[in-house]
């Protein structure tokens, strides 16, 4: 789902609290997760803030730019250590700016794809594959080791599918739920896990939840148990007022912080 402009709007100015209160839930930062998620050292993505200057292109293709969006993305970049811009020119205009500006690593969208391009390297990061894996990371923490531990993804789109491939490495137990039920058994097939036919029966017998589908109000207030956990990278958030306002503290959600810092964590790894 295309974000909105109102989801990124002061991101910049609340990073610190969504850090201190990212750490409260789940015992680390934002900058740790994504290590974690990335397979790296926090220290060696901090050590690679300080010689790897980043540069955001704005792209019109498509529907167009998001309004803040290039904005919001910089600044995630800044707070996790990264000197960072955004170019003042567009599309291919704006990657020669960034390129001549020395920028090492390069963040660009389109309505299609969201990468970060170490040129150095050769190296592309999509932001469906580093969001999958920074989620589960944040489940991981959230929740406690996971091996051998019951875990339900709902969504088997792309991360929802990197989301199942990191829960492997883990060797979690695994389910997966799709209303397209041919999505679904690609991931059972691909990844030999669980499929999941009734998504209200299943939600009453998993304690520990992935939800990467754009659905909402798909997880409600009987649905939570007490020691329920939740790390919901869909946009919109898929629940209930009621269900948030009884989960809150054991959920992980953002519309953007731990994708873009996963995706840098990666480039940089």
């Amino acid at each position: 789902m295309r974000l909105s402009s109102e989801l990124l709007i002061d991101i910049d100015k609340e990073l610190d609290s969504y850090n201190r209160e990212l750490s409260s839930r789940t015992g680390c930062t934002l900058r740790e997760i994504a290590s974690h998620a990335a397979g790296t050292a926090e220290g060696k993505v901090r050590e690679a803030s300080s010689v790897t200057p980043v540069a955001v292109v704005p792209i019109t293709a498509g529907k167009g730019i998001i309004e803040c969006f290039a904005q919001a993305v910089q600044s995630i970049v800044s707070y996790i250590g990264f000197t960072s811009f955004v170019t003042h020119d567009y599309d291919v205009a704006g990657l020669a700016e960034g390129i001549k500006r020395g920028a090492k690593i390069i963040f660009l969208a389109d309505d299609n794809c969201f990468i970060a391009i170490n040129l150095s390297r050769g190296l592309v990061v999509d932001n469906a594959e580093a969001t999958g894996r920074g989620y589960v990371a944040a489940l991981e923490c959230l929740a406690g080791e996971l091996r051998a531990r019951r875990v339900l993804v709902i969504g088997a789109g792309r991360v929802g599918r990197s989301a199942v491939c990191a829960l492997k490495r883990l060797d979690a137990e695994v389910a997966v739920f799709d209303i397209d039920r041919t999505k679904a058994e690609i991931l059972v097939r691909e990844y030999e896990v669980v499929m999941e036919e009734n998504l209200a029966d299943a939600l009453t017998r998993y304690k520990i939840l992935l939800d990467a589908s754009p659905a909402t109000e798909i997880i409600q207030a009987e649905h939570i148990k007490p020691d329920t956990v939740i790390a919901a990278c869909g946009i919109p958030l898929g629940l209930s007022d009621e269900a948030y306002s009884i989960v809150r503290e054991r959920l992980v959600h953002d519309p953007l912080q731990i994708g873009v810092a996963t995706m840098l964590a990666m480039a940089v790894r």
